[in-house]
């Protein structure tokens, strides 16, 4: 019996086999591109900028024609809310559309959370680990007749990933997003053959002497191109920077360096997706991009916020906006805890909206804020996260600002700037690589140069200063404003541009596919 159209599809599908796919290994995810499949649309769980990146580059990848897939949690309970789905919806969506290229692990550990660093992440990391160990590498990479390159993010992706995928000589491209790093005892890698992948394990020694497994430190051992979001913190890090081991461990700063003396660490800076741009952004009151009229549409998309966040409605209010978490070991969020009242009383005409989750299970900082908030009569305003009112955080914002201790990239200054915002920040890391000083003409500057304003010291008096800087920039008349945030919007879509960033992972793929081109 003759099969119509099998030809076709075999030759479809030897074309596929003859090409070399990337797995995307992350824990989190943002909005992922329709080309990943009728599944795609449901899934989005991120925590921070990580999640976005991932998004981004799947998004860039599959426009290119590249065998792009993504493994990453199912986080039921979340994609449930933000796609307002019951769970009897849910099932059904999952029962009936094929993932394709959609790789979800599931455990009863983490479907209930809404991100993946609450509840136990140890033990989050080892359901995650084992299933991509067990079934999700050897199942993409025979698809390609063994061509596969795996690109693993941060260290939840590493550990016993990384190790297998060195064992099996599969080509891997780590990504650090932060140098955080976890120690995963063992024994709760149950049903993974370890044994066999000790030799390309980290082991360090828990408190009683016991063997732990280094997650962050044996995904960069094992990986043959270890990628930082940054230059400069990867300067810092090689450079002895923050000897303080909560910032970087020893181990981890020692694989770092063995990898970039031998010329396999590189910085690729992070490029948002162009679903965050205010022009196709759907959670805005009103879009716009730099050919618009840029104050009024902040303003439109101001008074929508003020609604939503319970500040006071006032279209000619200066809206200072942290998106960040609320860590006070990186983010500086107790430096802000310890000025907003008297900044917002200070500057009258100045209100200030948090809106970010505390971190893991710490709810001490959301305690903190929301009593900052209440307090302040509709001046100050703080909210946990949720993606539609963050992104119209965005489009309403004069300045994006932070105040960290570190930082690898940072991806709050470019989605600000997009969206018409200055930016203001610590100059450390990627804030150091990413916020120029805005300086003027018309002030006696060679030309217009600058999208925000960095401060040096990490304590209350550098986010002050700071932060002030911002505030006397946008109490200029609208018309100078006008054209700097046109000029900044601009510049920002020429510098981070999605295209450039997809470049450079293409050409770090392609060294590891032997030169040979992936699409």
């Amino acid at each position: 019996m003759r099969i119509f159209g099998w030809r076709g599809a075999d030759r479809d599908t030897m074309k596929k086999m003859t090409k070399t796919a990337i797995l995307m290994i992350s824990p989190e995810t943002g909005r992922l591109p329709k080309k990943m499949g009728p599944l795609a649309r449901y899934i989005s769980g991120k925590s921070g900028g990580m999640g976005e990146v991932v998004s981004a580059l799947c998004e860039g990848l599959t426009q290119r024609g590249i065998e792009c897939h993504l493994a990453t949690t199912n986080l039921q309970r979340r994609f449930q809310q933000e796609n307002n789905l019951d769970e009897a919806s849910w099932h059904r969506i999952r029962h009936r559309i094929h993932a394709e290229r959609i790789h979800l692990v599931k455990s009863s550990l983490f479907s209930d959370l809404t991100c993946i660093y609450k509840g136990n992440p140890l033990h989050n990391a080892a359901e995650f680990q084992k299933a991509i160990v067990n079934n999700v590498i050897i199942n993409v990479r025979s698809q390609y007749q063994g061509r596969l390159i795996i690109h693993s993010h941060d260290w939840m992706a590493g550990g016993a990933i990384t190790a297998y995928a060195r064992l099996r000589n599969c080509p891997i491209l780590h990504t650090v997003h932060n140098t955080h790093t976890a120690h995963l005892p063992p024994d709760l890698l149950k049903g993974v053959d370890w044994e066999r992948l000790r030799p390309y394990l980290f082991f360090a020694r828990d408190y009683v002497g016991r063997e732990i497994i280094d997650c962050q430190a044996t995904a960069i051992k094992n990986a043959d191109v270890v990628n930082f979001v940054g230059n400069r913190f990867l300067e810092e890090i090689v450079d002895n920077h923050f000897p303080d081991h909560s910032v970087c461990s020893p181990s981890v700063r020692q694989e770092i360096k063995v990898k970039y003396e031998h010329g396999s660490a590189m910085a690729i800076i992070n490029s948002p997706s162009h679903a965050l741009y205010p022009e196709n952004c759907t959670h805005l009151a009103r879009r716009f991009g730099p050919d618009d009229n840029i104050l009024e549409a902040k303003r439109e998309n101001l008074a929508e916020f003020q609604r939503r966040t319970g500040l006071k409605v006032d279209p000619k209010a200066i809206l200072l906006y942290w998106p960040s978490r609320l860590d006070p070991a990186q983010k500086g969020i107790h430096l802000l805890e310890e000025i907003a009242h008297r900044f917002v009383i200070d500057h009258g005409d100045v209100q200030i909206a948090i809106v970010g989750d505390g971190v893991g299970n710490d709810r001490t900082h959301e305690e903190i804020c929301g009593s900052i908030a209440w307090s302040s009569g509709g001046k100050i305003a703080y909210h946990r996260f949720n993606e539609s009112l963050s992104m119209l955080g965005f489009a309403a914002a004069n300045d994006v600002f932070g105040a960290s201790l570190y930082e690898p990239c940072g991806q709050i200054d470019q989605i600000g700037n997009l969206h018409g915002a200055t930016a203001t920040n610590r100059d450390t890391g990627g804030y150091h690589d990413k916020i120029e000083d805005i300086a003027l003409a018309a002030d006696g500057a060679p030309q217009d140069a600058g999208n925000g304003f960095l401060f040096r010291d990490y304590d209350t008096g550098g986010l002050w200063y700071g932060l002030h800087r911002s505030v006397e920039f946008h109490r200029r008349p609208d018309d100078v404003r006008e054209t700097q945030l046109k000029r900044i919007m601009r510049d920002a879509r020429r510098k981070y541009s999605l295209d450039r960033m997809v470049d450079e992972y293409i050409s770090a793929y392609e060294r590891l596919n032997g030169g040979v081109p992936l699409a």
